[in-house]
C-alpha cells in the first residue's frame, strides 16, 4: 500500500500543489490583516486570540477541504470519466487497493497542509501582530502549542471530511459535482450558529464525526467501484 501511495505522489504535480499552498496561505494571511483595517468594525466579534485562532483553522479548514476535492477529481473521478482506471485495472495488483491509494493520498496531503498551514498563520500572524499592533489584543505563539492535541485531531478529521465529496462526484463521474459538494459542506459547517459568531466547526465532535464519515463514505465507493465491469 506504501509503494502505490508511493506512486501516486510521483504523479502529482508537486509544484503545481506548492502554488497552491502559497496562494491559499497567502489569501488567509490577507483576510487576517484586514482585522486590523477598521478594529471598531470587528472589535465585536474577536475579543480574544482564541477566537483568531479559531477563524484561522476555520479558513484553513475550508481552503483544504474544497483543495482536496480538486486532488479527487484529478485524481479519481476524471479517470473513472475518461476511462483511463481501466489501464490501471489490467495491472496485477488489487483494484481496491488502487483506489484506495489514490484515496489515502488525497488524506495525507490535506493533513499535512492543514497542520503546515495552521502553524504557518499562526506564527507569521502572530509575528506581525506583535510588531504592527494589527489586533487589539496579543495573539500569543504559545497558543498553538497548547492546542497541539486538538490541531491533530482537527487534522485527522479534515483528512477524511475532505473524502466526502467523492461519493456526490462518482454518482456520475462529476468534476462540478465533487468541488460542489465540497463548497456546500464547508458553508454549512462555516455558518453561524449563534451571536456570540459560534459555528458547528467550534465543536470538535463534528468535524470528527464527519471525518469518519467520510472515510467510510471513501470505503463504500471503492468497494461499489471495484466490483463493475469495465
Amino acid at each position: 500500500m506504501l509503494n502505490l501511495m508511493r506512486l501516486e505522489m510521483k504523479k502529482m504535480n508537486f509544484v503545481t500543489v506548492g502554488i497552491c499552498f502559497l496562494s491559499i496561505n497567502i489569501g488567509i494571511l490577507g483576510i487576517l490583516l484586514l482585522l486590523g483595517v477598521e478594529p471598531e468594525l470587528t472589535a465585536e466579534d474577536f475579543t480574544n486570540a482564541d477566537q483568531i485562532m479559531m477563524l484561522i483553522e476555520t479558513l484553513v479548514i475550508a481552503a483544504f477541504v474544497i483543495y482536496a476535492s480538486v486532488l479527487l477529481s484529478n485524481m479519481i473521478i476524471e479517470e473513472f470519466k475518461s476511462k483511463t482506471i481501466t489501464v490501471l485495472f489490467t495491472t496485477p495488483v488489487s483494484r481496491k487497493h488502487l483506489l484506495l491509494a489514490k484515496v489515502l493520498t488525497v488524506s495525507l496531503v490535506t493533513f499535512v497542509l492543514y497542520l503546515v498551514s495552521v502553524y504557518l498563520l499562526s506564527i507569521t500572524f502572530s509575528l506581525l501582530n506583535n510588531m504592527y499592533d494589527i489586533l487589539w489584543f496579543s495573539f500569543p505563539v504559545d497558543l498553538l502549542w497548547e492546542n497541539t492535541v486538538h490541531l491533530l485531531v482537527t487534522g485527522l478529521a479534515v483528512a477524511g471530511m475532505a473524502l466526502i465529496p467523492l461519493y456526490f462526484g462518482m454518482l456520475k463521474y462529476s468534476v462540478p459535482a465533487t468541488i460542489t459538494s465540497s463548497i456546500l459542506i464547508i458553508t454549512v459547517l462555516s455558518s453561524t450558529i449563534s451571536n456570540s459568531g459560534i459555528n458547528l466547526f467550534s465543536y470538535t465532535a463534528v468535524p470528527l464525526a464527519l471525518g469518519l464519515v467520510g472515510f467510510l463514505i471513501a470505503y463504500l465507493v471503492i468497494n461499489k467501484e471495484v466490483k463493475k465491469d469495465f
